[in-house]
Parts: C-alpha cells; structure tokens; sequence
C-alpha cells in the first residue's frame, strides 16, 4: 500500500491528541482553550503526516532495493549458469597473471578442478617454451596498451596428453594505464592443428606423386622416341629375313614378332602417358557408353566363365566428357576385373543420380582382392600386380578421369573382390525437368 505509512502515522497523531484532551480537560479539569487546541493537533498531525511520508518514501526505496537485489542475483544466476554450460573455458586472471574465475570447462579441458587451479598462476598449466612466448606476448600487449590479443599454444593435460588450444585475451587497464588483469577464453583446436597437419602432408604426398608422373612422363616420351625408330628398323629387317628363312626360324621370328608388337604396345601407353591428347568434351549419354563397352567386352568375358551385369535406374544419365577416353577407361576396368577372377564370377556395372546431382558409377568384381599395402600404390607409374603388365594402364585412366573433373574411390578386401566407386557432374537436370514438363502437357 503506497499510503500505509501516512495513514497509520496520521491515525497514532490523532489518538494522541485524543488521549492528551481526554487527560489535560476531563482527568485534570484544565480549561478548554479552542484556539490552542488546535493549533496543537494541526501541529501533530502535521509532523505525524510528514513522518508517514518519510516512512513511506524509505519503505518505497528499500522495496525497489531489495527487487534490484532478486534480479541482480538472477542476472548473476543466470550468467553463472551460462559461463558454466560453454564448451570454451571462460577465464578471468589478476595482475600477476593469478586465476580468479574459471568454468567448468577448465575441468575437461585440462583434467585438473577448479578448486585447485583458482588463485595459481596461469602460467604453471603451460609448458615452458610456450610459457614464455604467451608472457612476452601480454607484456608486448600491455606495454602497447592493446586491448586484444590472441595465440595458439601447446600443453599437457594432467593425463599426459599433449593438445593444442587458442587463447583470446582481453586486457583491463585502469585510468592510469596500468595492467588490472584479463579476461578471456581457450578453445581446444586440437582437431583442427591435425587436420592442417594431414592437408600438409597430403600437399606434400600430392606434390611427389605429380613430379612422379612428370619425370615418368618425360622419360616416356624419351624412350619412346628413342626406341620407336630403331624397333621398326629391326622390324623391316626381320620382315625380310622371315620370307627367306626356313620353317624352324619361322617359329622363332613369330615369337620375336610377338614380343615387338608387345614392346611398341608399352611404347604407345608410355607416348599416352608422356603427352596431352586432343579431347572433345561434350554432352554425353553414359547409360549408352556403358552399354556399348558391355557389350564389347561380353564376349571376352564368356570364355572366363565371367557374367557381366548392368544394374541402370535411368535410360539417361548424361554428363559432359570425351566419350572415347572415357570408354577407354571403362574397359580398363573391366578387362582388369576379368583378370582378377580366374574361377570366373559376375561383375557388376551399376549407375545412378545422386541428390547432388551427381552421376555414380560402381564396378564391382569377384574377384581375389587387393591387400592395403597394394591398394594404396594403385595409380603409380609402372606399378602392376600382373605379370606381364606395364603398369600404365590405372595412371592414364586416373589421369582422365582427373581431367573429367570425376571423384574415384576404391574399396577392396582380400578374396572378397574390389569395387571402384566413380563420380560425375551430372549436366542432365534440365532437360529431365523438360521431358517430365512435356509429358505431363
């Protein structure tokens, strides 16, 4: 009640001069002097008036007081319990460097409590090398007077493990510039310190293996050269001896035949391999390509014992590439699967559209499999599990279909078969989008 104070104070003055009249005029029988009397209660109800307004004014004040209290407490509850739910230690240090709040993250971030870290300096968590870097950096900091400064940093948790963490710092000078301590948060980026490391490391792996393929090319196209002209000399020439010579060196020059059409096939995926083909990229059906190789190498396949199956959801899936490099390519996969499954088996040729608009073919074999140590040198230069392989065929098709813009992942497990998993942008959205428009007029 806003008025309780006036009323009640009021009320008591007018008891008062009730009770003085009674005892001065009735108990002691003074005589009645009107303009005294009220003078007298005009006077105590007015001081008794101004002392209700001033009880009311205090009551009022201290209401508001105690209200502020409750929701500064809240504010302080509240903020208590956000700086406890933040995955981030939050921090806050004197001027000697000396914790005076820490979260509750300090705890999983360092393995040690809360309890025994407040009041110790921050510096006794890190290890010395990055102890003096971060100290020269806050007094670099102060004596600049920046506001914020920020760095990464090595430590040991209590457990022994070694993370990364980043720490932004903010500064707190008073008037006079002098440091008052800081405030700020650590995050663990341990993570991300690995995965930059891991892109380093596949930068560098990456590098090598294009110098590589650059000095396997240069000596590709050397030895070719170098040999092509002499082979078709010592071809023309056993050419002319063949029709002179007799049954028993015919024999013979055919095996020599063999081995030189054999030689100038390794001169020619070396020539491949060595120099850029002129390529015609344009909008093509893969559905169709797949087919025809299918059906080209189907035959082959039957004197293995060997099934090929083709596993299509579309009749059109259509990307843009060069549609003979790209046959090239399906039919290495292929033959090679054949190759791998001497007891015979079912190969299976499977494309699909992604969410993504992606164009996903998949080669599946039965075959015998790869170990990892042979998988992860799949793609070098003149490495080959076969015995009379060159080891070129898997580079130049990597090769084309890194110039297709195509992902290729490869998954094998020993007597289980090998699956070569290939990626496309797909270019046939729009005019599925048209075909389905027009049958639907």
């Amino acid at each position: 009640m806003t008025y309780r104070g006036r009323v009640i104070s009021v009320l008591t003055g007018l008891l008062l001069v009730i009770t003085w009249d009674f005892i001065y005029y009735f108990v002691l029988h003074y005589p009645i002097d009107i303009k005294v009397d009220i003078v007298f209660t005009l006077l105590i109800l007015f001081v008794s008036y101004y002392m209700g307004k001033t009880y009311d004014s205090s009551h009022k004040t201290l209401e508001a007081l105690r209200k502020s209290e409750e929701r500064v407490k809240i504010l302080n509850e509240e903020m208590h319990h956000v700086l406890q739910s933040i995955d981030e230690v939050v921090f806050h240090t004197n001027e000697k460097g000396e914790f005076q709040f820490l979260n509750q993250s300090w705890e999983d971030f360092t393995g040690y409590t809360v309890k025994e870290s407040i009041r110790k300096n921050a510096l006794h968590f890190i290890s010395l090398n990055e102890r003096h870097e971060i100290l020269r950096l806050v007094r670099q900091s102060a004596s600049l007077k920046k506001e914020k400064t920020k760095m990464d940093f090595s430590y040991q948790r209590r457990d022994g493990q070694f993370r990364w963490g980043e720490v932004n710092i903010k500064l707190n000078y008073n008037g006079d510039g002098k440091l008052l301590g800081t405030v700020g948060t650590i995050s663990d980026i341990t993570e991300r310190v690995h995965n930059e490391e891991e892109l380093i490391e596949m930068n560098e792996t990456l590098a090598i293996e294009s110098q590589k393929l650059s000095v396997a090319g240069q000596l590709a196209a050397g030895i070719a050269h170098e040999v092509r002209n002499p082979l078709t000399s010592i071809n023309g020439f056993l050419q002319l001896l063949r029709d002179d010579a007799n049954e028993k060196t015919r024999e013979y020059l055919g095996i020599v035949f063999s081995e030189i059409k054999r030689i100038e096939l390794v001169l020619s995926e070396l020539l491949i391999l060595a120099k850029p083909q002129s390529v015609t990229y344009k909008r093509i059906n893969i559905i169709e390509t797949l087919d025809h190789v299918s059906q080209l190498l189907n035959t082959n396949a039957i004197l293995y014992n060997i099934e090929i199956q083709t596993d299509f959801h579309e009749k059109e899936l259509y990307i843009r590439g060069d549609e003979n490099q790209l046959k090239q390519v399906f039919i290495n996969l292929i033959k090679n699967a054949i190759e791998a499954m001497p007891h015979g088996g079912t190969i299976t040729i499977h494309a699909n559209i992604t969410t993504q608009n992606k164009v996903q073919l998949t080669f599946k074999d039965e075959g015998v499999g790869m170990k990892k140590e042979i998988l992860d040198k799949l793609g070098e230069p003149f490495f080959t599990t076969k015995t009379k392989g060159t080891g070129l065929g898997l580079t130049i098709c990597l090769r084309i279909l890194r110039d297709h813009g195509a992902d290729i992942r490869v998954q094998s497990e020993q007597g289980e078969g090998t699956t070569f998993h290939i990626k496309f942008d797909g270019v046939q959205t729009s005019e599925r989008k048209r075909r389905e428009m027009v049958q639907n007029q």
